[in-house]
């Protein structure tokens, strides 16, 4: 392999076991919110790396292909467009993740809508604060986003304390924060802020300064982040930092699509799937897809009115007996009309990735 993000896509390849098409692992890493997409992250073990690559394009991911093959680190099944990892690429893999391993707080799937925002918000604001204690305004802003401009403003406005002693609270939580993770995470972060006489480098800078490849560069930082935001959403001791992701903290069900959100709403108003649907004049397969969601989100929340415990049961001990997250495979094992793909769904949900 020549770079992390071949690596990420054979890690996915293998997480998928044969049971997904290759551009399934497009949707992934582009984190597309789609209930199909959703349910194969949570199902095959990837929330980590869902959303990390926002850019990633088909063309790349059909170049990577044909190499994989040419190398044969990958194996064609009778299937269109579905591989499975070779030895030979197992092997490879395996090497390459014990020089360059997968950032362990790496949570796409959790962070992956607040993550750019935090990160726009907070660069911007360590570098309006900095100039502003320099005395060198006026400055050209790095962040030309006109929300993350307003919203830095607003920050700005709503802590109208000394502007040294506002940069000094800052200082010390990014650094307890920073003093959390590795030597790696925090040269990275600090080499990606700008301030007074310095802009932030790109990934491909910092690879080559660090003599690292930039893929690899992108999924540490994506670590550095996203381990702030695990600890400045659920510990108290960063008051700067949390109201830069109040909104998001703020939003009740931050994972979920608008649209499922609404069917949230309504099921815990009493409502069943079928007149939700009807209400919202959705195919009762969208409201479905809906509830699957949820469960992925939330794993407390309850299937048995729509899935009876002995069921629940049966299609858990097929699962594991089988190893497959085939609906159709399961369907058959379970030799039970009266359980429907709907419920399958709703228990694969429920056991995410353990199954």
């Amino acid at each position: 392999m020549n770079n992390y993000l071949q690596a990420i896509i054979l890690y996915a390849i293998q997480k998928f076991q044969g049971e997904r098409s290759i551009y399934a692992i497009y949707h992934m890493l582009q984190g597309k919110k789609s209930s199909q997409t959703i349910q194969d992250a949570h199902l095959f073990g990837l929330t980590n790396i869902f959303g990390t690559m926002p850019r990633f394009t088909r063309e790349e991911l059909s170049q990577n292909r044909k190499l994989f093959l040419e190398l044969k680190l990958i194996e064609p099944t009778e299937k269109n467009d579905v591989y499975l990892i070779s030895e030979q690429g197992g092997g490879a893999l395996a090497s390459y993740f014990k020089k360059w391993p997968l950032p362990l707080s790496l949570n796409g799937w959790k962070y992956q809508n607040i993550t750019p925002d935090f990160w726009r918000r907070l660069n911007l604001l360590i570098q309006t604060i900095s100039h502003i204690v320099h005395n060198e305004r006026p400055f050209y802003p790095i962040q030309q986003n006109q929300r993350v401009q307003e919203f830095v403003k607003g920050f700005l406005y709503a802590n109208q304390q000394n502007r040294e002693l506002l940069a000094q609270h800052l200082f010390d939580e990014l650094v307890t924060l920073l003093e959390m993770q590795s030597e790696l995470n925090r040269d990275i972060f600090v080499l990606k802020i700008t301030g007074v006489n310095r802009i932030g480098l790109t990934f491909e800078q910092i690879g080559k300064r660090k003599e690292i490849d930039e893929w690899f560069v992108h999924y540490v930082f994506l670590d550095s982040l996203h381990q702030m935001l695990a600890e400045i959403s659920t510990v108290r001791d960063y008051p700067l930092l949390a109201s830069l992701i109040h909104d998001w903290k703020n939003g009740g069900h931050p994972h979920l699509t608008q649209s499922t959100h609404t069917t949230l709403q309504y099921i815990q108003a009493g409502k069943t799937l079928q007149e939700i649907a009807e209400i919202r004049r959705l195919k009762g397969n969208t409201i479905e897809d809906h509830l699957v969601e949820i469960v992925l989100s939330d794993k407390s929340f309850s299937i048995n009115d729509y899935v009876p415990i002995e069921d629940e049961d049966k299609i858990i001990t097929v699962i594991k007996r089988l190893n497959t997250r085939k609906l159709k495979v399961i369907k058959e094992a379970v030799d039970n009309e009266q359980i429907s793909f709907f419920q399958i769904r709703l228990v694969l949900a429920k056991i995410g990735d353990r199954g």
